[in-house]
């Protein structure tokens, strides 16, 4: 029985052990497959980055700043690689010791270089865009504590060509103004980030085909500027501005068929590549941010709004009053004393009583209709920051007073874009369109991209009123209109002059001596090419726009018809002959075309009361060396009227010294 139970105590001992074992093992078995199943499921990802950390690591690739380009592909502004030096102060042994060797090498001062040495933080900038001599020197000092880095610095080749339009950039890269400005987004120095294989003793490897990736250029933006005709601009505003002590002046060019800005010159000028751009009068873009009163200028725009309302026909005549007239209670003068004029004639001699009588005629509420349709009171929608509206107040806040100098360019505030613009309307048949300074975006080797949106395309005036207004345009640039001197050689011409006074800040009145001088038209007449507008502003020594800025018209489109590849207009060889001047001031020299009056009379003609251009356009066909004394209208002339001259007598002619007052 013992042994029974002896053997059976042991049979219980077995099976405890084996259904322990057995436990045991499925234990472990169960631990094994839940730490799979934790590293294979539940903290998948976690190994995976460690994997990844191990084999792998990611490096950044800098993409700089874009480029700019003129229409014809011409860089206007690209980055420079250059080295930029900053100090671990921390790491500097001796400051002081190491600035009296950085001082001669960076060109900075002594004590300035040891505050910043000594200020004891890991970073700090010593000097940003060193030159590559400075950057070998400061390599050859090994120096603890100092490292260089590459940065990229802005350059602008053409220097001052085109510096308003195409802005500048801050130090550390940004746009600040310009076309840097409002595309700095498109423009802006970025990095990418790449992944990259390495092995057991952390060499890097390319397991792909395709090479490493370099450094590269972002995306960049062409212009509807051509840097020829930009140049062109400049020289010729900055001889004007000079030649007539100007405090300033703009240009524009403009292709009247799809309203690309061609040219925009501001004087003064300005260099992107110069310090000193913290000063706004430098960098400004006149052109889009001045407004002022367009003058005379603005009569082709009244004139083409009451064609356009039917308040008036082409053939209708409009009194003048010789001269004088009061409107509205304030009397409104002429230049030169005027009786009868038909509309094409109100634009030829610019009449302001007729241009008054007109806007009292078509009434408030439709003229201003018409002014904001040709865009004035609003912006162009150029690509450039800061345009500014202009100033074109509701026409219920009109006075009588207002309609009437409305309609001879006061009482309003244009941008010398906005004037460009609306003579553009006119030149391609009454269509307005958004003004464009960019043509588009491209990629890094010049293709181009998505082009650009623009604002669509209305219609301000009938196609049958533009061509009247382009006629009539014409006709003040030939015999006996105010704007001969802006015909090119060889070219027909369209435009208006404008002399508008400038309000004097101080008094809110308009001043005696400050003026604004203006031309704009369109060349050539009959096939409209550029349109271009000329505006100077506070002239000295001669104030009429046909004097002041119609030369300067003519200088531009007589070399940019060429360079475009214009031919001549049809039966275009000049403006006639030129009249000889003895003692003459150079201010009033002008080509004149053949008088139509005594063009086969030998004898005196009576010039008293006219002007000095008219009277040299009466006597051109004479051959005569005209003597000039004073300014303003004849008041005396020897010899006296029918006496017969000789080839090449001489004339003298006695003009008053009164100042004559009005827009022109």
């Amino acid at each position: 029985m013992d042994a029974r139970n002896g053997r059976n105590f042991l049979s219980a001992r077995y099976w405890s052990c084996y259904a322990f074992c057995n436990v045991l093992v499925l234990s472990v078995l169960c631990l094994i497959l839940f730490k799979a199943l934790r590293l294979q499921v539940w903290e998948h990802q976690v190994w995976l980055q460690r994997e990844r950390a191990q084999m792998e690591t990611t490096f950044q690739v800098p993409t700089y700043r874009g480029s700019i380009y003129d229409r014809q592909g011409r860089l206007l502004a690209y980055s420079v690689p250059q080295h930029s030096l900053y100090a671990d102060c921390e790491m500097v042994e001796n400051s002081a010791q190491l600035a009296t060797r950085l001082a001669p090498i960076l060109g900075e001062p002594k004590a300035t270089l040891e505050k910043r040495l000594a200020s004891g933080r890991k970073f700090v900038w010593l000097k940003r865009h060193l030159t590559d001599q400075q950057a070998l020197a400061v390599e050859k000092l090994r120096a603890r504590g100092l490292n260089l880095i590459q940065e990229y610095r802005r350059f602008y080749p053409h220097r001052q060509i085109a510096g308003h339009v195409v802005g500048f950039v801050g130090r550390d890269g940004t746009g600040l103004e310009g076309i840097e400005k409002s595309f700095d987004r498109v423009l802006r120095q970025s990095t990418t980030t790449f992944s990259q294989h390495r092995d057991g003793v952390r060499k890097y490897l390319w397991l792909n085909a395709d090479p490493p990736p370099e450094i590269k250029e972002n995306f960049g933006v062409t212009l509807t500027i051509d840097a020829y005709l930009q140049y062109l601009c400049e020289s010729e505003l900055e001889k004007c501005v000079r030649k007539y002590r100007a405090a300033s002046g703009e240009v524009v060019v403009m292709d009247p068929d799809t309203f690309e800005i061609l040219a925009m010159a501001n004087w003064p000028s300005f260099d992107p590549n110069l310090e000193g751009k913290k000063n706004a009068e430098i960098w400004r873009n006149r052109s889009i941010t001045d407004f002022f009163e367009p003058g005379s200028t603005f009569k082709v725009f009244l004139v083409s709004a009451a064609l356009e309302e039917g308040s008036v026909r082409e053939k209708d005549r409009v009194f003048c009053e010789n001269g004088k007239c009061v409107l509205a209670g304030h009397m409104v003068n002429d230049v030169h004393p005027y009786g009868w004029l038909t509309i094409p004639e109100v634009i030829k001699y610019s009449s302001n009583i007729a241009a008054g009588k007109l806007a009292l005629q078509l009434g408030g509420e439709r003229y201003h209709r018409h002014i904001k349709g040709f865009g004035f009171g609003s912006r162009t929608g150029v690509e450039l920051p800061g345009e500014a509206r202009g100033l074109v107040r509701s026409w219920k806040k009109w006075r009588p007073i207002d309609l009437a100098t409305t309609g001879f360019g006061q009482s309003i505030g244009v941008t010398a874009l906005q004037l460009t613009a609306g003579i553009g309307c006119i030149a391609n048949g009454g269509e307005w369109k958004q003004s464009r300074v960019v043509l588009g975006i491209v990629d890094s080797d010049s293709r181009p991209t998505e082009p650009l949106r623009t604002k669509p395309t209305r219609r301000t005036i009938q196609s049958k009123t533009a061509q009247q207004i382009r006629d009539m345009m014409q006709s003040v640039t030939q015999e006996g209109g105010t704007g001969v001197n802006a015909a090119p050689e060889g070219y027909s011409a369209a435009g208006k002059t404008g002399t508008a006074q400038m309000l004097d800040p101080a008094t809110k009145r308009y001043a005696s001596n400050k003026y604004t001088s203006l031309f704009t038209g369109f060349v050539p007449a009959e096939k409209p090419r550029l349109v271009i507008s000329v505006v100077i502003h506070e002239p000295h020594g001669a104030i009429y726009g046909g004097v002041v800025a119609a030369p300067v018209f003519k200088n531009v489109a007589a070399k940019a018809l060429p360079y475009l590849g214009v031919s001549p207009s049809p039966g275009r060889t000049g403006n006639g002959p030129k009249l000889k001047l003895v003692n003459a001031p150079k201010k009033e020299s002008t080509k004149s075309p053949p008088a139509v009056e005594n063009a086969a009379s030998s004898k005196m003609p009576d010039v008293s009361g006219l002007s000095l251009q008219e009277a040299l356009q009466r006597l051109a066909p004479l051959d005569a060396q005209v003597k000039l004394r004073g300014r303003g209208t004849v008041v005396s002339q020897s010899p006296e009227v029918g006496t017969p001259l000789k080839s090449k007598g001489t004339v003298e002619l006695v003009l008053n010294d009164v100042r004559e007052t009005g827009t022109r």
